[in-house]
């Protein structure tokens, strides 16, 4: 009797190894289409002209029975102004969002970053920062911080050490623009010397680790692309991918443009203005098309193969009982 419930609690407790199980499936969206996806929703927000994607009862309904199958984790402050899904344009299922005051990087947001990039299979890692940040402020300006809080923003420290490092006679806003940036970062340096998995899938080109900064203001996230040092945090090794690159090139046009039709005075230059929208919303059908806006794959454990799964144990703990462990009972 003890050792059949020992191989069952054994084979019961395989379930979460199984659940939890790193991804070696490539994502439909490549890291290049993740990130512009990403770009061309914020260009949408940013302009308002949000389309509002993937909220239905159906894509609920989907996501439930089928699983989760994100394309980008994302990694942000939990102010209140930045709210993830809404300043991308995207919907339910699309994205994988940690918030941390200050979108810092310590064990619990990395291996939540974990599950999204190796379990998840998502092809961009995203940390973003945003202007007016709270915790980068306190930090920055040394106010006086109490409970848990001192434990929470120690990351921001030795961003803002290097800021100041860098900008020794700087005033206050620009020392605090630095900090902001730095943090950024440190985040991904955190992330990428503390992660072997999320390292190791960066290196092999599965996923783009790239910062980004929102202005709470204008609505307008800028991708600042990859680690400066990167390679070096990689352990010399160059990533397959080399995403920040192309996250530039969609991220800088893009909101140029936008800015250019939004403040033009020439009747010529609002001509172009709307050209350029149809041609963002194109694209963005294309990237959603690419990442199975209706039907997306699986992404871990989906319900119904949970389900099967269980019913698959049954079976083989029945069988093994009636088989193995008891062979003289009819």
């Amino acid at each position: 009797m003890f050792a059949k419930r020992l191989i069952l609690i054994l084979l019961l407790a395989l379930t979460p190894i199984f659940a939890f199980a790193s991804s070696n499936a490539d994502h439909p969206v490549s890291p290049e289409m993740g990130l512009q996806m990403l770009t061309e929703g914020n260009l949408r927000y940013s302009l308002g002209q949000s389309t509002h994607p993937n909220i239905s009862f159906s894509r609920r309904l989907l996501t439930t029975t089928e699983g989760q199958a994100p394309y980008a984790t994302v990694i942000a402050c939990s102010d209140s102004r930045v709210p993830v899904e809404i300043l991308f344009d995207q919907g339910v299922g699309d994205l994988f969002v940690i918030k941390v005051a200050g979108n810092v990087a310590d064990t619990d947001e990395i291996g939540s970053a974990e599950y999204g990039v190796d379990h998840l299979g998502t092809p961009v890692l995203m940390v973003l920062g945003h202007t007016y940040c709270g915790a980068v402020t306190a930090v920055t300006t040394g106010a006086e911080v109490h409970g848990s809080i001192p434990k929470l923003v120690d990351n921001i420290i030795p961003a803002v050490e290097k800021a100041k490092l860098a900008l020794p006679n700087a005033e206050k806003t620009e020392l605090i623009t630095k900090a902001t940036d730095e943090n950024i970062w440190q985040a991904i340096e955190d992330i990428l010397t503390k992660s072997h998995a999320i390292a190791e899938r960066a290196i092999a080109g599965k996923v783009v680790v790239v910062g980004a900064k929102y202005d709470i203001l204008s609505g307008k996230v800028e991708i600042l692309g990859s680690h400066p040092r990167q390679t070096e945090l990689l352990g010399g090794a160059t990533p397959a991918v080399h995403g920040a690159g192309h996250a530039e090139e969609h991220a800088e046009p893009a909101h140029a443009e936008a800015a250019k039709d939004a403040h033009a005075e020439k009747p010529a230059d609002a001509t172009h203005a709307e050209p350029a929208v149809e041609k963002t919303a194109e694209g963005h059908d294309q990237a959603q098309a690419a990442h199975g806006e209706e039907k997306p794959a699986s992404g871990g454990f989906g319900f119904f193969s949970f389900i099967i799964f269980v019913l698959l144990l049954i079976g083989a703990v029945i069988v093994l009982d009636k088989k193995i462990l008891n062979p003289e009972e009819k």
